[in-house]
């Protein structure tokens, strides 16, 4: 692990002093918690040479196994802007998914006192593709499953327990050449020493020839977002894919469609086996194996009424009749 030194000079009175603390990243044994309160007519001396009267404060917290030191120095002055007090911060997450919200706890129990960017999921909610999941039966802990929604929410509990700050707010700009690091968000910029990315992944598409005229009017990447809705509920829909996204899809629809068409391109599924075993054993879902979805075709009224599929094997071309078309092909990731 890097070293992190931080240089601070002091005046406190006579005799009293903090000049060079350099511990490394990680250590064996925890690190001595100590304060220093200087005397009113104190100084603080900044690099280049300047001096600034003020009340200071220099905590040094203590650490765990693998955790930085926490060199925080805030000081109480109307010569002193808001963003000086704030120092480095030791580590910036951007992303809010499972991933982020994980490296808060861990960084959060180390006292590392992350900051965490929560940004923006399509809709203008935080959590990752966790939020626009029906049941997750397959995490740990839970063995009646829970809700997307609701694992993220605790998840986000958990991070913010153990001391992370948590701002949501897209990141707009990240400069790694110079350190200190720099991150700047719609709102704030921030200085940091480490940087996670963990910004998750966006739903792919079909880039279907009128794909963005019906998109939010018929076409959806997220079922459990938009299948309760008017335009869905009690209509016949169909969905593409052929594994656990798109079969988890298909059978969340099933709740408030008429009926489900599964269009899957490929001669089988490619979902987990109790996956395929739901799908094909629900009589409101129809497979349509060896099926390419071609485009979306409209009525007179400009709505959303059929999908054009063609047949793999033979290229021949029909529409079947669907009110909406939902998307379970994979995810891109955002790092790109």
């Amino acid at each position: 692990p890097k070293q992190m030194a931080a240089k601070i000079g002091v005046g406190v009175g006579v005799g009293v002093g903090v000049g060079t603390v350099t511990q490394r990243a990680a250590m064996a044994t925890p690190s001595t918690l100590f304060n220093v309160f200087p005397a009113p007519n104190s100084r603080i001396f900044l690099r280049g040479g300047s001096t600034r009267r003020c009340a200071l404060r220099i905590d040094l917290f203590a650490r765990t196994h693998y955790a930085l030191t926490r060199v925080r120095v805030s000081a109480s002055s109307e010569e002193l802007p808001s963003s000086s007090a704030q120092g480095v911060e030791n580590l910036v997450i951007i992303g809010s998914g499972p991933a982020g919200y994980t490296a808060a706890i861990y960084a959060g129990r180390a006292n590392l006192k992350p900051v965490v960017f929560e940004g923006y999921q399509i809709g203008g909610v935080p959590g990752g593709q966790l939020m626009t999941t029906t049941e997750v039966e397959n995490f740990p802990g839970f063995p009646d499953g829970i809700t997307g929604p609701d694992l993220m929410d605790r998840v986000r509990q958990q991070a913010e327990r153990w001391g992370a700050e948590l701002f949501q707010e897209d990141v707009e700009f990240i400069d790694v050449k110079n350190n200190p690091f720099t991150v700047r968000s719609s709102e704030r910029k921030v200085k940091c020493h480490s940087v996670i990315v963990a910004t998750g992944a966006t739903a792919k598409r079909l880039r279907l020839p009128r794909e963005e005229e019906f998109w939010s009017r018929g076409i959806s990447a997220c079922a459990i977002c938009d299948g309760a809705s008017p335009l869905f509920k009690g209509q016949v829909l169909a969905v593409v894919g052929g594994g656990d996204t798109a079969t988890e899809e298909a059978l969340y629809l099933t709740k408030y469609a008429r009926h489900v068409h599964l269009l899957v391109r490929r001669d089988q599924l490619r979902a987990s086996k109790a996956m395929q075993d739901r799908v094909c054993n629900n009589p409101n879902i129809t497979l349509h194996f060896n099926t390419e979805t071609v485009d979306v075709v409209s009525n007179t009224k400009g709505q959303l009424s059929g999908i054009l599929v063609r047949k793999v094997d033979t290229g021949e071309e029909s529409v079947l009749e669907a009110k909406g078309l939902f998307y379970g092909i994979g995810h891109s990731p955002n790092s790109q």
